[in-house]
């Protein structure tokens, strides 16, 4: 069946690409920070046998067993901004028994904040953490956070031991594990941190890190750079016209070349190539009416994946809608309940009225 024969194909080219990617990887057990093929990387632990591995961009692999007390890495930018916007994904070894966080971390200094975006987390949830402050939540790349800062009194920082404080936002609900992906407009969360009070100071680093504490695990993640108003689709940051919306479009190819076009009533808005990174792509239009994603060249052992679109930051997600006439279900295209948000075949995902 084409369905089965392409995840067969797939699955030996993703092998084969992984061992070009081992062969220029550097393995860190000791603490360690530097630059590697583009992108900040920071590793720490304070004992244990906890170690990530640089790969190709800015992708990182981690391993920790419980004989390790704290350890915190990952990938990302120094100096940081609080303009960036990102978006990661791979997969997040650790369930709801094991202490771990995956987020979007950094520090600032005058003063001297640690900061966490918590985007999935185990056993323990930092928005609990002992004698803080709750300041409430809100709404960011189609998610609730809760802020809550805490105070860490003589702890070590990136200026030795220090008193100083945590600012958490944390996913509600948080993403859960095994295969993750995800957008993060850190903007959104300076903005209501400064609005409490809770201001930064002049940046550090910034990486999307994998963290574990006494705990065991595992993950692999590729962090980019995004743009809340263009990524690698074009379009603007801006405001446009009155009446007119930004659309993003959050999707990747499987074997890369993939085409894929936004319409809206029954126009197309704009057409992207893709590739094989979950990517976000965006466009500004005042056109109104029913959208879709069409995916318009399938071939041999080409596939998308649609995340979500989100209009004006409100996301819709694709395996919530019922329309969907690319996805290969029951032995044909289109068959089955259309829930997915994978476009298997030439067809379209159909999200409603803008």
């Amino acid at each position: 069946m084409k369905f089965t024969g392409k995840k067969i194909l797939t699955s030996l080219i993703g092998a084969a690409a992984l061992c070009v990617t081992a062969v220029s990887a550097q393995t860190l057990s000791s603490n360690s920070t530097g630059t590697n093929n583009g992108f900040y990387y920071t590793f720490w632990k304070d004992s244990g046998s906890a170690s990530m591995t640089l790969q190709a961009g800015g992708r990182y692999t981690s391993q920790w067993t419980s004989n390790t007390n704290n350890w915190v890495g990952g990938k990302g930018w120094n100096p940081g901004s609080s303009s960036r916007v990102l978006s990661y994904s791979g997969n997040y070894g650790v369930s709801n028994s094991q202490n771990s966080y995956l987020a979007f971390y950094g520090w600032t200094r005058s003063p001297l904040i640690e900061y966490y975006i918590i985007e999935s987390y185990g056993s323990y949830n930092p928005a609990s953490c002992s004698g803080g402050t709750d300041y409430g939540s809100f709404t960011s790349d189609g998610a609730t956070y809760n802020v809550r800062r805490c105070l860490r009194t003589q702890q070590p920082s990136i200026d030795g031991t220090q008193t100083f404080y945590q600012y958490f936002s944390v996913r509600n609900p948080k993403k859960g594990f095994g295969n993750i992906s995800g957008t993060i407009t850190f903007a959104n969360h300076v903005n209501f941190w400064a609005s409490k009070g809770l201001n930064l100071g002049s940046h550090n680093y910034q990486v999307l890190a994998t963290e574990g504490y006494q705990s065991t695990g595992s993950s692999d993640i590729t962090v980019s750079a995004g743009n809340s108003g263009g990524g690698s689709g074009g379009g603007s940051s801006s405001s446009a016209a009155s009446g007119s919306k930004t659309i993003v479009v959050r999707a990747r190819g499987v074997a890369g070349g993939e085409s894929i076009s936004l319409k809206v009533n029954n126009t197309v808005v704009r057409t992207w190539t893709l590739t094989t990174t979950m990517t976000n792509y965006s466009v500004t239009t005042s056109l109104a009416g029913g959208s879709l994603v069409e995916y318009t060249n399938d071939s041999g052992n080409r596939d998308v994946q649609v995340d979500y679109i989100s209009v004006n930051g409100s996301v819709r997600q694709s395996e919530a809608q019922t329309y969907n006439t690319g996805v290969y279900q029951n032995g044909a295209c289109g068959g089955g309940n259309g829930m997915s948000e994978w476009l298997h075949c030439n067809g379209a995902i159909v999200y409603g009225n803008l």
